[in-house]
């Protein structure tokens, strides 16, 4: 085989296998003395197999599942070489390739793949094992099976990423056998991935103590079933759930101490409680629905992207639940902002450093965008604010609106940053940025943007754009402070 047909991985081992060659040369070769030269014969000819198992082991584990297999080819040293990688991880896709014929033929083919790679896995240790394909009901006794082979491989990672048939009823999920777990597996066990599966624990499961990890999609399990097992996971530090519609609360009274990232998207809840006290990354995509996370007071990152709400609902609903947060990220695909509304003084986000907007305006709430100014009053101490609009045509200079002096007087004293994108000279725009620039006497760099980056694809019209950068430079620039630097874009 030419070395330009190996596979792209391969090329890997090729240079492992030649700095070991180098190394070895340079440890066995001797030195040279007087009037002799070295000999070729100190030279060792190093193989692959030669290599310590850790290393071999280190080198497999870089390629997929299937190209591992096939380095069994190359030669006879090799036909188990591959059995070495701790990672198992089989595709369907991958293994068996596109579907040619029936259903039940692709998921036999599939089985018989599978089984295949797990006989020559027996009564080694696995650490990590994945399985991924569609689900079919005649799947379930070989995914029963390979259950009990992770329990008896010893795996610390466990995946089963199944996705529903097309066409097929989304309640006919794969039930996972907890009973097939023991023990040992049950404390093993630092990292689950299940998708289209339903958690129906016994009421003898305690939880898996030393989880790290738990990732959901498409899971069924009830609000009870998931707050018994959350609270007896005391080792979790990740936890994402995606489309799990639960139809109640999600929440865990007992504190989650290690729980750092917290994902939620797309689930059908009722609200979002808990302790978490190291948190520092929350993420949310959905309904609008009350969120209490008071307790974390190491909260960097939140990112709420809501489809639909009222600005100030969110607004007084985030100072509530995300009090300590350092970076807020908010997105509101369908925006709708009110009149003038007050906040109570005493609600502030006394941590937060860092705003961004994601606003999509629609015609109708065009003479309302100065309102977007209220959550920076109620961030006393922010450094950087970003506002991305997003409006289509809707925005041109449009002329209704509020004037910036009905706001009143306020202090941005620590705002060093302004950036604003789809900037299409609107009045709201335009009062927004004299409101906020008159406001912030430390301010550095104001950035104003005429394209949409909220948008991938923004078509651009170049003469209103030219319009609307002359009125940034004849409003902003007068009204800057001495020190700030303006760029129009």
């Amino acid at each position: 085989m030419l070395s330009s047909e190996l596979p792209q991985e391969l090329h890997f081992i090729n240079f492992v296998l030649k700095m070991g060659k180098y190394l070895m040369c340079k440890r066995t070769t001797p030195k040279p003395t007087h009037g002799k030269e070295i000999s070729e014969k100190g030279k060792s000819n190093l193989q692959f197999e030669d290599l310590p198992a850790d290393l071999i082991c280190t080198i497999l584990s870089k390629l997929p599942q299937k190209e591992a297999i096939r380095t069994s080819v190359l030669s006879s040293k090799w036909r188990s070489m591959w059995t070495l990688r701790s990672k198992i991880s089989l595709d369907g896709g991958a293994v068996c390739g596109s579907r040619r014929r029936g259903q039940n033929k692709y998921c036999q083919r599939f089985i018989n793949n599978v089984e295949k790679v797990l006989q020559n896995y027996q009564g080694k240790m696995v650490e990590a094992f994945g399985i991924k394909f569609e689900f079919d009901s005649i799947l379930v006794d070989n995914l029963n099976k390979w259950v009990s082979f992770a329990v008896s491989a010893r795996t610390k990672h466990l995946s089963f990423d199944l996705v529903p048939i097309r066409f097929a009823r989304c309640d006919d999920r794969f039930i996972f056998p907890f009973e097939l777990l023991d023990s040992g597996s049950i404390c093993r066990l630092q990292h689950l991935q299940f998708s289209f599966i339903s958690l129906q624990p016994p009421s003898w499961f305690g939880g898996f103590p030393n989880l790290r990890k738990l990732e959901l999609n498409l899971v069924h399990v009830t609000r009870k079933e998931l707050e018994n097992m959350l609270c007896n996971c005391c080792c979790l530090e990740w936890l994402s759930m995606v489309r799990c519609h639960l139809k109640d609360d999600l929440r865990v009274d007992c504190p989650m101490s290690h729980l750092a990232y917290l994902l939620i998207s797309c689930c059908v809840i009722t609200k979002i409680e808990l302790h978490a006290t190291k948190l520092s990354t929350f993420i949310y995509e959905g309904e609008f629905v009350p969120i209490v996370l008071n307790h974390t007071s190491k909260l960097v990152n939140a990112h709420i992207f809501i489809f639909d709400a009222i600005f100030h609902h969110v607004v007084a609903s985030l100072f509530h639940g995300l009090p300590n947060v350092h970076k807020l990220t908010l997105c509101i695909p369908d925006l709708q902002l009110e009149n003038l509304w007050s906040l109570d003084n005493s609600l502030k986000f006394s941590c937060l450093k860092h705003i961004q907007l994601f606003a999509h305006i629609l015609s109708h709430g065009s003479d309302k965008i100065l309102y977007l100014a209220y959550v920076m009053r109620a961030a006393p101490f922010v450094e950087k604010v970003e506002v991305h609009f997003a409006s289509g045509h809707s925005l041109w200079f449009a002329q209704e609106g509020p004037l910036r002096h009905e706001l009143g007087h306020d202090e941005y004293k620590y705002l060093k940053n302004l950036c604003v994108t789809g900037f299409k000279g609107a009045r709201g725009q335009l009062e927004f940025l004299l409101h906020v620039v008159e406001n912030a006497t430390a301010l550095d760099v104001i950035t104003v943007d005429t394209t949409e980056r909220m948008l991938e694809s923004d078509i651009k019209n170049d003469y209103l754009c030219s319009i609307a950068r002359q009125t940034i430079e004849l409003h902003i620039r007068e009204a800057l402070p001495p020190k700030a630097k303006l760029f129009v874009l």
